[in-house]
């Protein structure tokens, strides 16, 4: 490899891991505070949100990967311009192209990686995602019992204490609602004092009660609505113990997750997108043969001859019977068609169901494909553009890339939400950024390439002043 080309690889090394990795982590941490309602409270372990933060940073690569190479070529090829080693190299005989091709295999390998990323990790990622992030929002909040306030997160009891020590962990005026028999009236008990501790294997928790009162409604007994009986006693201490293992954290088998669009690869779309094109043709089928149903009279000769003008002159059926009877086959005429019209719309709406369905697995389908094409694209905006412009560091090249990566995300998501509304084809819909884009990248290259002094503040002013001259002369 010759220096110079060595050079351009680690000068776009050193600018691309970091911004990778910046980008990174603050999509993660966006995505992070995205669900804290649902991780805040739970209890979970270090690992549990190390395994949800690692499963979230894969799934989030083809938005960090694309806007990483944009920066990180705007810089590389900005701070050789700025450093006019670009003019340098031109003026030894060696063009842009020669200046772009050492990252070319680097852009392909960050291209290919994005394919298997796109095809292979995330499908994974978004799997096991899934099934953890449910599990989570399933899981129930921490025990914490705060004071003057009723707490519900024991199934069947509600209880509230009026003081609480967090010291020594002792409680004043204690309340608690028993329903765990699952009778219509719950057993009331009162304390004016207690404390709480676990089992060993923390699966229990001992709520010792000290002088209060135990209140129970026998509302099964005979002759209940005339007698009113209850019980009522009290005690100097008492032991309940609660049942905690239900704040235990257990994983969901995630093949019940496995046949979501998100969680397949190339091959398994494949045979979604034939099963529910199949599906469509076997409900058009049924509608058709359900349609049948409605026409009482099956001429099959009909079927077999061509059609020819009928010039026999007739009345009206429904003159041939009175009033009272014309009234009632029309109205049962209209019923027939509004039921027929109603089995229609029913199975249109189906079918179209059916329909955005499989537009979700075509548009996962060109998924795959358009991440590996936007590096590629991102590349040959970024390294045209940083010579062009001879900016480096973060600060103008932060801000040009920002821009394209927001136009590049904004037609992305318009068109997976036409793809989604059924406005537009899977392809059409996921390749629009791309399609557009592209005219920009090979524009910009053109101009790299021609030493354009389309940013150059002389050149701007120049044909300005020659535009006022001529406005003048005419």
């Amino acid at each position: 490899m010759k220096k110079l080309h060595k050079l351009i690889v680690i000068q776009f090394s050193k600018s691309f891991i970091p911004t990778f990795l910046v980008v990174l982590f603050m999509l993660l941490m966006q995505f992070i505070w995205k669900y804290i309602d649902d991780l805040a409270g739970k209890g979970l372990s270090p690992w549990v949100i190390g395994q949800l933060m690692f499963y979230f940073s894969a799934s989030i690569i083809p938005m960090v990967l694309p806007l990483s190479i944009l920066l990180a070529s705007i810089m590389t090829f900005g701070n050789l311009g700025e450093t006019y080693e670009i003019v340098a190299a031109k003026a030894a005989g060696v063009s842009i192209w020669r200046l772009f091709f050492p990252l070319l295999g680097v852009i392909g390998l960050l291209g290919l990686f994005g394919f298997y990323t796109s095809n292979v990790l995330i499908p994974k990622a978004n799997l096991k995602k899934g099934a953890l992030l449910y599990d989570i929002r399933q899981q129930k909040p921490t025990l914490l019992i705060q004071s003057g306030v009723f707490f519900n997160g024991i199934e069947g009891i509600s209880l509230r204490v009026k003081d609480k020590n967090s010291e020594t962990g002792e409680m004043t005026d204690i309340v608690i609602y028993d329903q765990r028999s699952g009778g219509s009236k719950p057993i009331i008990i009162t304390a004016e004092k207690g404390k709480m501790s676990l089992s060993k294997d923390k699966q229990f928790l001992f709520f010792t009660l000290y002088n209060g009162n135990r209140y129970e409604e026998m509302d099964k007994q005979q002759d209940y609505e005339k007698t009113y009986p209850h019980t009522t006693f009290s005690f100097r201490e008492e032991q309940i113990i609660f049942d905690l293992q239900a704040f235990n954290f257990s994983r969901t088998d995630e093949s019940l997750f496995k046949n979501h669009y998100q969680m397949l690869d190339i091959v398994q779309l494949n045979k979604g997108h034939d099963s529910l094109s199949n599906l469509i043709q076997v409900k058009l089928s049924g509608l058709k043969v359900s349609l049948n149903s409605y026409f009482h009279f099956n001429d099959s000769l009909r079927r077999n001859i061509k059609p020819i003008i009928d010039t026999a002159v007739k009345d009206s059926l429904l003159a041939h019977f009175d009033r009272f009877n014309q009234q009632l086959l029309v109205s049962a005429a209209l019923n027939h068609a509004r039921s027929a019209r109603g089995y229609v719309d029913y199975a249109i709406s189906d079918v179209g169901d059916t329909a955005r369905i499989r537009n979700k697995f075509d548009m996962e389908w060109h998924r795959k494909f358009t991440l590996s094409v936007a590096c590629i694209i991102m590349f040959f905006i970024g390294a045209p553009f940083g010579a062009i412009i001879r900016k480096g560091g973060f600060g103008m090249p932060l801000v040009i890339s920002v821009i394209f990566y927001i136009v590049y995300h904004i037609l992305s998501i318009t068109g997976e939400k036409m793809v989604k509304t059924d406005t537009a084809t899977a392809f059409s819909g996921m390749w629009v950024a791309i399609l557009i884009l592209t005219p920009i990248g090979i524009l910009l290259t053109y101009l790299a390439s021609t030493d354009s002094s389309l940013f150059d503040k002389a050149s701007w002013k120049s044909a300005f002043m020659r535009l006022i001259f001529w406005v003048k002369r005419k």
